[in-house]
């Protein structure tokens, strides 16, 4: 799991408009074990603000330190379920950290995760027809420094934009975009001013007629300051100032926004100390304009990185995990309508461990699949659960990796159905990427 931390905003630079080799990585049993941390890459710098705001948070390598607990005890969960053997993208020494997947109009498959070098944490760019056979990794963003947090979204004319955040060995970092077409990518662009700020958690969504949303948290590289939840939108062919969701008073974590079937979005956030227990935000965005945010733990439980699905029904499916003395021992799932939310389920409920990083997907036939990291200490995969229209099931393993602490995963449906899903796996500096998918039967 990786605590967002990076941050600035106000009126940030134009962007231009968004305009619209095969090989099969060998599959392993084990995780290579942790590599050296190379001159590239310093570590975070100490705890500094009060309350941990700030970059002391991050945790480049997506594993956090709750991991070195003891996890807390109960019912483990031991099946195995039925998704392909998982297929690995990534290799020694580079492995692979943050990856995102997304499914075409066209059937293709899109993955992204970053990888370490030496000359710095580099995004790559995958895809697939059929979720087994990739193509080779392809460079997109800077070819330096930190290319942290990626997040893409797929569009009808087949285009591919992504978003990530662009971080200096001092923690200054801004938000930048970039579009795959034509089978290139083009120039990265800044989304974000140069105002010596820090970004992160920034997340996009497309809309209609072109539009785009895109989502961040920042602040000022000062200890003292606190994270803001961001917005701006790409509408008419130009970009509109930088928004705020939050005023400040308390940090803003881990934003989100996705689109609706409709062409709407539904964007998301956390408020409160960083590491403890959070309130979760989401908020309506229509034509370049948001509604007023709604407090879902006021309602609900508290808790963090919200993910959404949406059935063709109309229903937002909504997830997120929740920490109790900084430990992550709750999965949420919520399922309704702005200001219309039925009951609160909890998938983890009654199982030991830790239960983290939850990402939820909905298929035409409206099966739901949600996949979360759980980690008993001793063994720790990636579970799931499945609801048919019944419930959830029992969570059970979508793979036995066998080493490792598993984390930040993505899941996406393609268009035969299948549910893929793709995540992180390893020790403290040391992660590799993983797909597997999962076929329901309709």
């Amino acid at each position: 799991m990786v605590f967002a931390l990076w941050i600035a905003c106000s009126g940030a630079d134009e962007t231009p408009p968004p305009a619209a080799v095969t090989a099969t990585p060998t599959p392993q049993t084990h995780a290579p074990q942790a590599q050296k941390h190379t001159p590239g890459h310093p570590h975070p710098p100490p705890p500094g603000g009060p309350q941990g705001s700030g970059a002391a948070m991050q945790d480049p390598t997506g594993f956090p330190p709750f991991h070195s607990w003891p996890a807390p005890q109960g019912a483990r969960i031991e099946a195995l379920g039925v998704w392909s053997p998982p297929t690995q993208l990534t290799q020694a020494p580079g492995g692979g950290y943050r990856p995102q997947i997304a499914s075409s109009a066209n059937g293709q498959l899109h993955a992204l995760y970053y990888e370490r070098t030496d000359d710095g944490d580099l995004i790559r760019h995958r895809t697939s027809t059929d979720g087994k056979t990739w193509t080779a990794p392809q460079h997109l963003g800077h070819t330096d420094n930190r290319n942290w947090g990626p997040d893409l979204v797929t569009r009808s004319d087949g285009s591919v934009v992504v978003v990530y955040d662009y971080a200096l060995p001092d923690f200054r970092s801004r938000g930048f975009l970039t579009i795959f077409e034509n089978g290139a990518w083009s120039t990265p662009a800044a989304l974000t001013p140069d105002d010596g700020g820090e970004v992160g958690s920034g997340h996009v969504a497309d809309g209609n007629s072109g539009s785009l949303a895109y989502v961040f948290i920042g602040k000022k590289l000062d200890p003292t300051d606190r994270f803001q939840a961001h917005f701006r939108w790409y509408r008419d062919g130009k970009w509109g100032p930088v928004g705020a969701f939050t005023d400040g008073t308390e940090d803003a974590w881990h934003t989100n926004v996705e689109r609706r079937p409709d062409g709407s979005m539904l964007a998301g956030w956390d408020v409160g100390t960083g590491g403890a227990e959070t309130r979760l935000f989401v908020v309506e965005g229509r034509n370049g304009s948001w509604t007023q945010p709604e407090n879902i733990s006021a309602t609900s439980k508290p808790g963090e990185r919200v993910h959404f699905a949406f059935g063709n029904d109309g229903t937002d499916h909504l997830t997120w995990f929740h920490k109790v003395a900084g430990r992550p021992v709750h999965i949420y799932t919520r399922s309704g309508r702005p200001g219309a939310w039925g009951r609160t389920d909890e998938p983890s409920q009654g199982y030991g461990g830790f239960h983290f990083d939850p990402d939820i997907a909905i298929n035409d036939a409206g099966v739901r699949v949600i996949v979360w990291g759980w980690d008993a200490g001793d063994q720790a995969e990636l579970v799931y659960s499945i609801d048919r229209g019944q419930g959830w099931s029992p969570p059970m393993k979508v793979a036995q990796v066998g080493t490792g602490k598993p984390g930040l995963p993505s899941i996406t449906v393609d268009n035969e159905g299948r549910f893929v899903v793709i995540w992180n796996q390893g020790v403290r500096g040391y992660n590799e990427v993983y797909t597997a998918i999962l076929e329901v039967p309709q």
